[in-house]
């Protein structure tokens, strides 16, 4: 790391001697601290905060996981470096990568990783991205304007991922298509064991994830659509009364997102929406299920939950800002009825697909100075489980139970 570091530093600011590369380094040191009431479904030493995670109850019907804990921690800091480069094939590229020490997975939370890793090729009319970047379900500039590391996830689609992105630019409107191969964010499948990494679904799905996107921009308004078609193999063999043999069957699943966003000097609302299938590789709750199965050779069939989420976003001010984050969300239960195991819970995987409901409210205030930021923020994140009986018609439970976690953090950054 530090050589890399260093020979970034040496490059900075130089040219080539045909005087058309360049080296920029840009990041920044980011502290925070917090308080949390309920412990969750967290990433990086629980920075990121997805949801409250209900466990259960004590003998005493106490709830196991509504404990305060705190930290402190640098580990969002972020390093990046962006090149300009020469022309080639008739365009202006670019290429940028950009790390963090946020980890990988929960037992590495401090691990140096990558978070960007593309290049660019710039026509006129047209751009091609290659390499990682923001999912095109991010949703280009219109995300929340938030305190936490989770930048609003799971109302807000969280993902940086391989792709090769293709955007036509007409005037004030950029379409774009995008074939996407998962990373860190991925698909959940019930074959864990047999696979060599968390990614093998998606691979094992042959194609990759197909994205269709488009976005207005003009006089402070920014408008985007999107949808998004994947294919899944949830397991490599399957077992029946007959004995084991290889599975073949697949899961496909779509997903769609619309977002409008509106900025004055100093007032920015943003409102976006996200409807689809099991998108738990986005950091939105949902999954799948068994439908079918024959007894004999474990032959299984698959359906997808459907789940919702909305966001509202208001930021006012430039020095002192005021900013509130509103979020909502529901599952909506199997498209098809699922398999009765006997279990009296069916057979499932995804990302919480057990929650019911979803809602986040998130009041903070920002002071910035130059290259200087602080935020503190009051985010309250609430989360229905299912419990009772369950309904193998939807996939959905006949109670809940509710866990509520409240956040306070203060966050500072300096950038460079």
């Amino acid at each position: 790391m530090f050589c890399f570091v260093g020979l970034a530093l040496s490059a900075a600011g130089q040219q080539n001697d045909d005087g058309k590369l360049s080296v920029d380094l840009y990041g920044f040191i980011r502290n925070e601290i917090f308080i949390d009431s309920y412990k969750g479904l967290d990433a990086a030493n629980e920075l990121f905060y997805v949801v409250p995670l209900y466990v259960g109850q004590d003998d005493n019907g106490a709830d196991i996981n509504e404990q305060y804990s705190s930290n402190l921690s640098a580990i969002a800091s972020r390093l990046g470096v962006k090149v300009a480069g020469p022309e080639i094939f008739g365009a202006k590229t670019s290429g940028t990568i950009e790390f963090d020490f946020g980890g990988i997975v929960k037992t590495e939370p401090t691990l140096f990783r990558i978070r960007h890793a593309n290049m660019v090729f710039n026509w006129e009319k047209s751009r091609l991205v290659v390499g990682q970047t923001w999912h095109p379900f991010w949703g280009g500039g219109a995300f929340p304007s938030v305190a936490g590391l989770n930048t609003g996830a799971p109302f807000q689609a969280f993902n940086r991922s391989p792709q090769i992105r293709y955007d036509l630019l007409a005037g004030d409107w950029t379409v774009s298509g995008a074939a996407v191969y998962e990373n860190q964010y991925t698909s959940k499948c019930f074959d864990a064991g047999n696979y060599s990494s968390p990614t093998q679904a998606q691979r094992n799905g042959v194609m990759p994830e197909l994205v269709w996107s488009a976005e207005y921009k003009k006089a402070g308004f920014t408008v985007g659509a999107g949808a998004q078609i994947k294919r899944l193999k949830p397991r490599m063999t399957v077992t029946g009364s007959a004995g084991k043999f290889k599975a073949e069957e697949f899961l496909a699943s779509t997903g769609f997102m619309g977002y409008l966003k509106h900025a004055s000097d100093r007032f920015t609302i943003t409102a976006k929406g996200y409807y689809g299938q099991n998108m738990t590789h986005l950091t939105l709750l949902g999954g799948y299920g068994v439908a079918t199965r024959n007894e004999a050779t474990g032959e299984e069939t698959y359906t997808n939950y459907n789940n919702y989420t909305t966001l509202l976003n208001l930021v006012y001010g430039r020095k002192w800002q005021a900013g509130l984050m509103l979020g909502y969300g529901e599952n909506l239960g199997t498209d098809a009825a699922l398999y009765d195991d006997g279990s009296g819970t069916g057979i499932v995987t995804g990302l919480l697909p057990n929650v019911q409901d979803m809602a986040r409210v998130a009041p903070n205030v920002a002071l910035n100075v130059s290259k200087f930021r602080l935020v503190v923020e009051y985010e309250m994140t609430t989360a229905n489980y299912g419990t009772g009986t369950f309904d193998f018609s939807d996939g959905l439970y006949a109670d809940k139970h509710r866990a509520t976690n409240h956040r306070f953090i203060a966050m500072m950054m300096y950038f460079f």
